[in-house]
């Protein structure tokens, strides 16, 4: 009785196999019977090649999507904190010694923030001005910085001169030269530099030089060129200077494509997606900070992923299929972990490591039960070709 179970299990398992793999096999029967024999070889491999990248996309999105669920949300955040050694505030504009505060004080601390006029660079701004940083808000549009550093002064009692604006597109290395050339006329030293602007775009836009915009505000721009510039600054600030690109968990999904791929040029084979050109990017600043790390060890570089956190960024983004996302992180709960890599003592970073609450993380998870797997790893020659190509069309 049970031998004819058991054969009957084997039965319908082999049945449900033999059905997933009967497109696979239709396919390549038909390549083989209407191509040539001197390219069947080459279109063989190439059908091989187009169905394990497809294989590969599919399960490194649904892992991601199970991790994020676990981690990357409110509950995952509640759940990550109880881990904490050191104190956690439950807001961002917590001063100095007032009751709640987690005991950081950052006076005479000179920090720079991009993007810090709205979400996750706001939350970072009212942190570090509430405990008596000498903020730089790095920001594209001089009205809603206006705004912005006003409240920021007035929730956090900051001294007006403590919060100045920095103008700049980050995308446009023009401005970026420009705000770096202003920043280090009045500013001898950088403390800390958190590269947090950024865009997703549902349509392809080109800088006024030529750049796709997400790959340049992201990564070429925003993070790439930026913070070689101000080496110099950081330098001066002493061992305890540090770099944090804000990442996301979306670049679990894929690793590094070719350049023309990151950067959607024409004849890349790519039609235009927001959100692939956002994960390479994402994926670019992880590949990046790895690297700065062994080439600059003065310094700390990191990225930090603030989950899925309910900004209007991600209103615009992702609309209703936010839903997806829920329980999503307040902004804070998103930034909480970020202002930790901004303010704890360099001895406690793994410089090159990817964070998310306070803890490194894996990189990749594309692999069978979350193991790292290939499909999103690339190889040193590839680093070393996007970092050869950023140093180019950076002018460094």
């Amino acid at each position: 009785m049970h031998g004819s179970v058991d054969r009957s299990g084997r039965e319908q398992r082999m049945q449900l196999i033999t059905s997933q793999f009967k497109p696979f096999v239709t396919t390549l029967c038909i390549i083989l019977y209407f191509t040539p024999p001197a390219s069947s070889l080459s279109s063989i491999r190439s059908f091989a090649s187009k169905f394990k990248n497809r294989m590969g996309a599919g399960i490194s999105t649904t892992q991601w999507y199970l991790h994020g669920k676990r981690h990357f949300t409110k509950t995952g955040y509640l759940r990550h904190i109880k881990s904490y050694t050191s104190p956690v505030q439950d807001r961002a504009s917590i001063g100095i010694g007032e009751a709640g505060a987690d005991g950081v004080d950052m006076t005479n601390k000179c920090v720079v923030i991009t993007g810090a006029n709205s979400g996750i660079g706001k939350e970072l701004a009212k942190y570090v001005a509430a405990k008596n940083a000498n903020l730089y808000m790095l920001c594209r549009s001089k009205e809603r910085a206006e705004k912005a550093r006003a409240e920021i002064i007035e929730e956090t009692k900051a001294k007006d001169e403590n919060v100045k604006i920095l103008l700049a597109d980050v995308g446009e290395l023009s401005q970026v030269r420009s705000a770096v050339k202003e920043l280090q006329a009045k500013e001898e030293r950088v403390d800390v530099l958190v590269c947090n602007a950024g865009v997703l775009l549902n349509d392809r836009k080109e800088t006024s030089e030529g750049n796709e915009v997400t790959f340049a505000a992201h990564l070429l721009g925003g993070s790439y060129l930026l913070s070689n510039l101000l080496l110099p600054q950081f330098k001066a600030a002493g061992s305890e200077a540090r770099v944090v690109y804000v990442t996301s968990g979306g670049m679990l999904i894929s690793k590094f494509p070719s350049w023309d791929a990151a950067t959607n040029q024409p004849g890349c084979g790519e039609k235009y997606d927001g959100t692939n050109s956002y994960t390479y990017a994402k994926r670019g600043q992880v590949l990046l900070a790895e690297r700065m790390a062994v080439t600059e060890p003065d310094v700390a570089f990191v990225t930090g992923h603030p989950g899925w956190s309910g900004t209007n960024a991600v209103d615009d983004a992702f609309g209703d299929d936010k839903k997806y996302l829920e329980p999503m992180r307040t902004e804070w709960q998103g930034a909480e972990g970020i202002a930790w890599l901004m303010s704890t003592e360099r001895k406690n970073l793994e410089s090159g490591a990817f964070y998310l609450d306070r803890s490194p993380q894996k990189k990749h998870i594309a692999g069978p039960f979350m193991s790292e797997g290939s499909y999103t790893k690339n190889k040193k020659s590839e680093i070393d070709e996007m970092m050869e190509n950023l140093k180019s069309k950076a002018g460094l």
